[in-house]
């Protein structure tokens, strides 16, 4: 036998087993770029857009992406604002979750699109971490909006809402390391977008903390986050084959038809190999892919495999991929 395809003969007979749940936001982790984040964000641009999902809802609130690539001013462990190893992989996002100055008041947030809308009654565990940059001020009360529509404003006021999910750890003074922020919640249903960041309504806010040295004049707080994900815990809802849809064919050349690898259904992990039995891509509970490796770069026109696996079962086929 052609050794390339023994090889593929031996990952397609490998059986994969898992017990996590799909997580139902997309690059939750900040791996997956379109391009290397080159400085922090400003106004008209927006270095966090290039973190495949994401975006700063209020336009003019400037969030931040770093990932090991760049290096230098965003660069992951060692940035303009510090040193902090990514909780996992080499990529995270930044926000000044508070800042005031002459009587202004400016905040930054993160949101991405779900890969699903939540249902109705359905009882929801989400979780992110976060680590604080030093700045002379801390907060107690960051959390996680869930909405139907996302938002879109070109602004830096605050988004005042009362969040499903907020930090119960007390004041986020924690710069070495990562604390984890958790909750369930139950979902009114048709929620499509989570936002993260500080939703308190007040101008001098109360809920703060300053920490005992800081040489920065300005009244602020900036919060570095990673590892975002969201579970669906209510009692598993057996999988009907019949409503399984795997595509045969994608064309993931930007003109909005065909360009990811889409799945309608949960799942625990997707890999994708090229006719060698390499790993291209391995992506664990995100439902898509659109075309590139793990890494980030794209793949050319060919043929491919896949093991998708399931709480279930474990689906292995294959794939063409066109530009």
């Amino acid at each position: 036998m052609y050794k390339p395809f023994y090889i593929l003969f031996l990952l397609l007979i490998i059986s994969v087993s898992s017990n996590k749940a799909q997580n139902l936001v997309f690059n939750g982790d900040f791996e997956i770029f379109d391009t290397c984040p080159i400085s922090p964000s400003g106004p008209g641009n927006l270095q966090i857009e290039h973190c495949t999902g994401w975006t700063a809802p209020t336009k003019l609130g400037t969030s931040d992406y770093f990932n090991v690539c760049n290096g230098a001013s965003v660069g992951v462990p060692n940035n303009i604002f510090g040193y902090q190893p990514a909780f996992n992989g080499n990529g995270y996002c930044g926000i000044f979750t508070w800042d005031i100055d002459f009587g202004f008041e400016y905040r930054e947030y993160l949101q991405t699109k779900l890969i699903q809308p939540l249902i109705a009654g359905n009882e929801y565990y989400f979780s992110f971490y976060v680590s604080n940059q030093g700045f002379n001020y801390s907060l107690e009360k960051i959390g996680a909006l869930f909405s139907s529509n996302n938002f879109n404003a070109v602004t830096y006021s605050p988004i005042v809402a009362i969040p499903q999910v907020v930090n119960q750890n007390g004041f986020l003074t924690d710069s070495l390391g990562w604390t984890k922020i958790e909750g369930e919640f139950i979902a009114q249903g048709g929620e499509l977008y989570v936002t993260i960041g500080y939703f308190e309504d007040s101008l001098s806010v109360t809920d703060t903390l300053r920490p005992q040295s800081s040489g920065l004049i300005s009244l602020s707080s900036y919060y570095y986050v990673d590892g975002v994900e969201l579970v669906d815990i209510t009692d598993d809802i057996p999988l009907d084959n019949d409503s399984v849809v795997i595509p045969n064919v994608i064309t993931p050349n930007g003109d909005g038809t065909n360009d990811l690898f889409q799945l309608n259904f949960p799942v625990i992990s997707t890999e994708i190999y090229n006719r060698w039995g390499q790993q291209l891509f391995k992506s664990n509970n995100d439902a898509f892919w659109d075309g590139r490796t793990t890494s980030g770069n794209e793949v050319p026109e060919g043929t491919y495999y896949y093991i998708i696996v399931t709480e279930k079962e474990t689906y292995k086929g294959y794939l063409q991929l066109l530009r």
